[in-house]
């Protein structure tokens, strides 16, 4: 028996039910990375400093000032006062590779808290953690495939290195969301920006100067200000300002991967956060 063709009311309401697809927008992303920051600052500060516990405890109980944690008044630039401070002992490298472990867990439970977000669901801490955890082996091996890509492209001409940072810039979500290995979400990563890739680099133009600018302010001038006053009030002050702006970086990929499959595939936000319940 052949099927019955659909009645021109049929189709038109099946056009009329079918969500319409909002374009992929700078600014929308821009936006929303800011509003999931703002809106869960206390969440994503906390990850963040969780993520840099070991080294924070590692350079106090070892007394060395470890540069970009609890050295910021150390001028990197300085080549003589980087060669003359004190080598870093082996229990800082180990904590350094704690740290790295704690990073990718924050990672993954970042970009399962924006993807909530973006949903209108409520945040949970404890969910956002076990996504981490659950993720990190295919987290970990994507972020180092990307990254030795990333320096590759960079060392041949800067510019495919450029064009592979925005190429890879959603292959981080997509292990989360989809979970489709580590080689799978690269090339999700690589369909998906396509098309968009200038805009990926245009949104993150913007984002990268505000989270390193000011997390430079607070790391470096700001301690260099009140050396005369208290060293320490410069130190901590620092150490907040980098914990609660680096999120942004984190938070961005995540929504640029929702803004992705929303213009290219209809994605609604309600079934990128039905994949964690």
């Amino acid at each position: 028996m052949q099927p019955t063709p659909a009645s021109q009311p049929e189709v038109l309401a099946t056009i009329l039910v079918a969500p319409p697809r909002n374009p992929f927008q700078l600014g929308r992303v821009i936006a929303r990375t800011f509003s999931a920051w703002w809106h869960h600052l206390p969440a994503f500060t906390a990850l963040t400093l969780v993520a840099d516990l070991p080294i924070l405890l590692a350079s106090v109980l070892s007394s060395v000032p470890v540069p970009g944690v609890t050295a910021p008044n150390r001028n990197p630039f300085d080549r003589a006062a980087m060669e003359a401070a004190p080598t870093m002992p082996q229990g800082v490298w180990v904590a350094y590779g704690v740290t790295l472990f704690l990073f990718m867990v924050e990672v993954g439970a970042i970009t399962h808290g924006v993807i909530h977000h973006l949903a209108g669901k409520r945040v949970s801490l404890a969910a956002m953690i076990g996504t981490g955890f659950r993720r990190f082996f295919p987290l970990l091996a994507v972020a180092v495939i990307c990254y030795l890509m990333i320096v590759v492209g960079t060392v041949l001409l800067v510019v495919p290195g450029v064009f592979l940072f925005c190429a890879v810039a959603v292959a981080i979500p997509a292990v989360v969301v989809e979970r489709p290995g580590v080689f799978g979400a690269i090339r999700r990563s690589f369909a998906l920006t396509k098309k968009n890739r200038l805009a990926i680099l245009a949104a993150f133009l913007v984002l990268v100067p505000v989270s390193f600018g000011v997390t430079a302010l607070g790391g470096f001038l700001l301690p260099q200000l009140t050396s005369s006053i208290s060293p320490m009030i410069g130190t901590v002050i620092g150490l907040a300002v980098t914990l609660v702006f680096r999120t942004l970086l984190w938070i961005a990929p995540g929504v640029v991967y929702h803004d992705l499959r929303e213009a290219k595939e209809g994605m609604q936000t309600a079934q990128l956060a039905a994949v964690f319940e």
